[in-house]
């Protein structure tokens, strides 16, 4: 019986370790462990087209900057639920040496 004793604490433990483990595991999340279900719950959604390029960064100040392939600049202040939101400033590239854009 005195040997039997340390291996019935060894095996309680590892099974107390895996079954906390299992629940670590899906503490953070939601039930089915589908991290998209998350963000099909927030309160709003603003979309920002593909074609405006990628994400720069962003401040109080300027707002959130996109860049796009052509070296555009577009800034956004503004957020609006389920709508894009409209353009605050574009900072077009231009052909070297000129100074109109529309060029």
């Amino acid at each position: 019986m005195k040997q039997l004793w340390p291996k019935l604490v060894v095996v309680a433990l590892a099974l107390l370790g895996v079954g906390s483990a299992k629940i670590n595991s899906t503490a953070g999340g939601p039930p089915n462990g589908n991290k998209s279900q998350l963000d099909s719950d927030a309160q709003c959604v603003s979309a920002v087209p593909r074609s405006w390029g990628l994400y720069r960064g962003g401040s109080s100040q300027s707002g959130l900057a996109f860049e796009a392939s052509d070296g555009t600049l577009r800034f956004i202040t503004n957020l609006p639920c389920g709508a894009v939101p409209v353009i605050a400033l574009e900072v077009r590239r231009t052909a070297s040496g000129s100074g109109n854009p529309m060029e």
